[in-house]
């Protein structure tokens, strides 16, 4: 795998067991022709604003939404779109034969005798409204006319709308014999609404789902439902983004891959599983394309399997893929990698003759369990390979041979239920693991802002082999940088970057930071943009295996991934609270400083020579004033021992008992430190304010001027500027 050739994978979520298969298999046939994969979890808009990776991806897959996809066809990368078409049909897209597997589905349902069936699902998606034109279809196929009360266009298609879909039902008094919900999620809803409303299914209600989800398998009853490969669909998407990179021509049309109905007991089946593959379907965005180039190079021993062995094992590895018949190009391993290795074990038995290892044997049947979790499916394995042995034997009709086979068949279905048994054992001890993981990662990513701990220590407990966190420096720039916060490689050898350092959207994370494991064929790198309140905090990057049991439940992974935002959210806030107090601190310094610079201007006391001050008093003096005046007066003549004081009032607009008590105070003060008091600027409308008040001015020499005042003065005393004579 070259480290400079990349396939981008564009998704609005990037975990969950439907989109984990789907980068399986887009990882599976990026590997064979040398490109790693990176998943980003964000929409084709948001990858081109965010400009992530941009400089390191060579073609693109736009899984889900198809939307806004001219930025990068017009700078000539090729893109597929993956169960989602572009509306200009600039570039071919990959989907599920949607109304073929929803036509068997719901034809299926009239072959039971019901007319009256429910159609519901949550009509945005283009895959959902293929399924609902092939319900019309299956209805006009046998002359039953359409009912729009029979439709319901759901908000999603979640479980939740399966249990909205019954309350509108049975609220609108709609009377059904059987539902078809687009999604199985949805179906597993209603299953929930039907039982604590009493009504039974298939009994009172048939129901039919779309996805053939595990879940599925084990609802009760069990849910037929139509059944789409999604590794298969990631493969072929992969495979034409290569052909696209390769410079093979290519038409932009649809490419379809093959859906099944599976009947179990929720349509009022025999438990017993069956398939059918669904019919081909005329109304299919287009006919089912031949198989990308790079898929069609099958070995030429690998397509050589002699009958009978060869047929049988192309059967079994048919029931292992969910589909009764295999491409003719593909060897029987290409589904199930143990098939021939089964036949070969059963052909041994019956003939007495050495067969393969029993460790081999083993994974064989393990590998089985883990590609077909349907307990019932792989028992339809074992049973098929029994019933071929009891053919076998007619040829060699031996009670010896019989014994063989018999003990064969009997180790054969205790390594599928060992390995069954291994597998959901995992299963458990990871979801039980999963609670001191959650409890570890919570007090590593709710830590106190302030310590300088790890935030990405925990990704070595959830199988991650590598993780990087970045912030924006400035995510709406022309060019938006990261600075690293922290990297991590668990177990791992890898150049990290040093924490500070900065790097382009277009180039993070750089190939050189990533360790050997994301090389590796299994394993993915997967961009997670961090958004909260409509702002870009930064961006984690983490190299997972596809296969990982994160991808069992989503929920946990956008948990962990909330809840570093939250930190980083918080860390911002103390950041933002210490700058707010620093900020206030600084203004209320400033205030201060004001304050002081406002409390000397409103009584400035200025020294006209030894011995005389001028007090020039402006504006109006309340109480606080007043008091401020007398405080910094009798400061000042204490300080510079002053035996003259003018008091300038030609500011003071009024005179009011305020203004004259704390005249009369400051000139008592003044006279009991032995100096004299010079009233200037006493305009009538003051004067007569005093005479009103009754203030008594005595003690108090009065003058009109300044000027007036300084004249008298220098008469009395010596010239200003002489040599003052000391007090006695």
């Amino acid at each position: 795998m070259s480290p400079d050739r990349a396939i981008g994978i564009m998704c609005p979520d990037i975990w969950g067991r439907y989109v984990c298969e789907l980068l399986g298999g887009i990882q599976s046939a990026a590997a064979r022709a040398g490109y790693r994969v990176i998943a980003i979890r964000a929409s084709p808009r948001d990858v081109h604003r965010l400009r992530l990776a941009r400089d390191q991806v060579d073609g693109w897959i736009a899984l889900i939404d198809a939307a806004e996809l001219g930025p990068f066809l017009d700078d000539g990368r090729p893109v597929v779109t993956l169960s989602a078409r572009a509306g200009d049909g600039r570039c071919p897209y990959v989907l599920p034969d949607n109304h073929g597997g929803a036509l068997s589905a719901v034809r299926h349902l009239l072959d039971h005798g019901h007319e009256r069936i429910v159609f519901a699902g949550h009509m945005a998606h283009e895959d959902i409204r293929q399924r609902f034109q092939a319900y019309r279809d299956a209805l006009e196929e046998r002359g039953i006319p359409f009912d729009p009360e029979l439709v319901f266009d759901l908000p999603n298609n979640e479980r939740a709308s399966g249990r909205l879909a019954v309350q509108r039902l049975l609220e609108g008094g709609v009377t059904c014999t059987a539902m078809f919900m687009s999604a199985d999620q949805e179906a597993l809803g209603v299953l929930d609404a039907f039982a604590e409303a009493g009504i039974r299914v298939p009994e009172d209600i048939a129901l039919v789902g779309f996805d053939d989800i595990e879940a599925a398998r084990y609802a009760s009853p069990p849910l037929t439902t139509v059944r789409q490969r999604f590794d298969r669909l990631g493969r072929t998407a992969g495979e034409l983004l290569i052909d696209l990179l390769a410079g093979r021509e290519l038409p932009c049309a649809g490419h379809i891959a093959p859906t099944t109905l599976v009947l179990r007991r929720s349509c009022g089946c025999s438990p017993v599983p069956a398939l059918r593959d669904a019919p081909p379907s005329s109304r299919s965005a287009a006919a089912p394309a031949s198989a990308p180039a790079s898929a069609r190079s099958a070995p030429a021993s690998a397509r050589s399997a002699a009958a009978p062995s060869g047929a049988l094992a192309r059967e079994l590895a048919a029931l292992a893929s969910a589909s009764t018949a295999l491409e003719p190009s593909a060897p029987p391993e290409e589904a199930w990698s143990g098939a021939t290795e089964v036949v070969l074990g059963l052909e041994a038995a019956v003939w007495g003759r050495p067969g393969p290892a029993a460790a081999a044997l083993e994974r064989a049947w393990r590998e089985a369990a883990e590609q077909m979790p349907d307990i019932d499916q792989l028992l339809e394995m074992v049973d098929r390979l029994e019933r071929a042995g009891q053919t076998m034997l007619r040829g060699a009709g031996d009670a010896a041979a019989e014994r063989r086979v018999a003990a064969y068949i009997r180790a054969a279905r205790r390594a599928m239920m060992e390995g069954r048994v291994a597998i959901e054992a995992a299963r458990a001890d990871y979801l039980n693991g999963l609670l001191d993981i959650n409890l570890v990662i919570r007090e590593t990513l709710l830590a106190d802002a302030g310590s300088s701990g790890s935030k990405l220590s925990w990704l070595s407990a959830v199988q991650m082999s590598w993780g990087c966190l970045a912030v924006w420096e400035a995510p709406g720039d022309t060019d938006p940088l990261l600075r690293i916060v922290e990297s991590c490689s668990p177990g791992a050898t890898a150049v990290s970057p040093e924490p500070g350092a900065r790097v382009a959207a277009e180039g993070f994370p750089r190939r050189a930071w990533l360790p050997a494991a994301a090389q590796r064929d299994d394993h993915v790198l997967r961009l997670i943009p961090l958004c909260s309140d409509g702002e870009e905090r930064g961006v984690l990057a983490v190299c997972a295996p596809v296969s990982s049991p994160l991808g069992l439940d989503h929920r946990d992974m956008e948990m962990w991934v909330s809840m570093l935002t939250t930190a980083f959210e918080r860390a911002s806030l103390i950041e933002s609270l210490i700058e707010q107090e620093q900020q206030a601190r600084a203004a209320y310094e400033r205030e201060r400083a004001l304050a002081d610079d406002v409390r000397r201007l409103g009584c400035p006391v200025i020294p006209l020579d030894q011995g005389v001050l001028l007090v020039p008093l402006v504006g109006a003096i309340d109480l606080e004033r007043a008091r401020h005046v007398l405080e910094v007066v009798l400061t000042e003549l204490s300080r510079q021992e002053a035996d003259v004081l003018l008091m300038d009032i030609t500011g003071v607009p009024f005179a009011d008992m305020q203004v004259a008590a704390s005249l009369m105070k400051t000139t008592r003060a003044a006279l009991l430190l032995g100096a004299e008091v010079i009233v200037v600027g006493m305009r009538p409308q003051v004067a007569q304010g005093f005479m009103r008040l009754g203030i008594d001015l005595q003690g108090m020499k009065l003058h009109q001027t300044l000027g007036s005042a300084l004249s008298a003065l220098r008469r009395r005393r010596q010239p200003l500027g002489a040599p003052r004579v000391p007090r006695a």
